[in-house]
């Protein structure tokens, strides 16, 4: 296969460190319900689960049936992210080889794919200084996450691509998963959620230890 006309990145923990960030939120958000932020739960932070999913780990019940205390914790732990706390930034290589690659090939779309919503997604890529470099910043608002493909999908369409042959790079087995049912060329980065040895059993195309290895896989 030849160079993927769509790169597409997930956000957390593959462009940026923002676990401190999660892990201050879910906390607040936790005491909002009344559950204890013991140390399982706080390891889920950097599983790339949903606010939904993770509630119902936390309490044991299903979302459906505490609405409205799925909505408290869900807003607190938006309501409590971008403080004066805020500390999220992007990883190291990150913005010079998303510069590079901007220069070396114009005609290549570069999108963001996240679990979070779009105008927290947007939030973020900008304060941690990446925004000039995407086409698309996509959060899942009222469309299925990954691991389904929808939003890969929904990405591709916006940007009048096709989504098969598109590289997906995350840190989870969500992103992996959702790669190979969008049909995209799966690259899973070792230094976020997930790690090296936790990749590999999800058989991605690539597997990468640091984000400049994008510049190799593009040649």
């Amino acid at each position: 296969m030849g160079r993927p006309h769509l790169v597409i990145c997930d956000l957390d923990g593959t462009l940026v460190d923002s676990f401190g960030d999660i892990r201050r939120s879910i906390i607040t958000a936790l005491a909002a319900i009344d559950v204890t932020p013991t140390d399982e739960l706080l390891d889920w932070v950097r599983k790339g689960i949903s606010l939904e999913l993770y509630f119902e780990k936390a309490t044991g019940n299903a979302r459906s049936s505490e609405p409205d205390r799925l909505k408290t914790f869900v807003d607190t732990y938006r309501d409590s992210y971008f403080t004066a706390d805020f500390a999220s930034e992007a990883y190291e290589s990150v913005p010079d080889t998303l510069a590079f690659v901007r220069k070396q090939y114009p005609q290549l779309r570069v999108a963001v794919a996240t679990t979070k919503r779009t105008d927290m997604a947007r939030v973020v890529v900008d304060r941690c200084g990446l925004d000039e470099f995407f086409d698309l910043v996509q959060g899942s608002d009222n469309i299925r996450k990954k691991p389904n493909p929808d939003l890969l999908q929904l990405v591709a369409e916006k940007l009048d691509v096709p989504v098969t042959g598109a590289m997906m790079l995350g840190d989870t087995d969500k992103d992996v998963l959702a790669a190979k049912a969008a049909g995209c060329v799966s690259v899973a980065v070792t230094y976020g959620g997930w790690t090296r040895a936790e990749m590999l059993t999800l058989d991605p195309d690539h597997l990468v230890d640091d984000f400049s290895e994008l510049r190799q896989l593009l040649q």
